[in-house]
């Protein structure tokens, strides 16, 4: 069994939030995301943890793919940011179903030894 690196891990993390946002995986986005997690939409809007998978799950929020184009991390000690570039296709809060160059900047803290998301950040590139 090989052991994955904290680059390497947090990583799949945006990964697995992207697949578990498209799957309406409420366990897997719960696990994912701090108590306090903020989402701040490309409008300014911010969504708390509850709200953003409340969103998900009423599909307000609905996502149908995603395709990476890159996702940097960067470590610093118990914190660390993702730089994700998706192709997303997603209907957001009633839009027409369109594909979204989608950037999310992601904020990380090690609580309890595990790598949690604390914050994103949305616009496009």
């Amino acid at each position: 069994m090989d052991i994955m690196t904290d680059k390497e891990i947090i990583k799949k993390k945006y990964i697995d939030l992207c697949e578990a946002s498209i799957n309406k995986d409420i366990s897997k986005i719960n696990e994912l995301l701090s108590e306090d997690y903020i989402l701040v939409h490309m409008t300014g809007i911010h969504q708390s943890k509850a709200d953003y998978i409340n969103s998900v799950k009423n599909e307000e929020l609905k996502y149908y793919e995603s395709i990476h184009d890159s996702i940097e991390v960067n470590i610093d000690g118990d914190k660390a940011t993702i730089i994700g570039k998706t192709k997303t296709l997603a209907s957001p809060f009633g839009m027409t179903k369109s594909w979204w160059n989608l950037k999310q900047e992601i904020n990380l803290k090690k609580i309890n030894d595990k790598w949690m998301i604390i914050k994103s950040k949305a616009s496009t590139y």
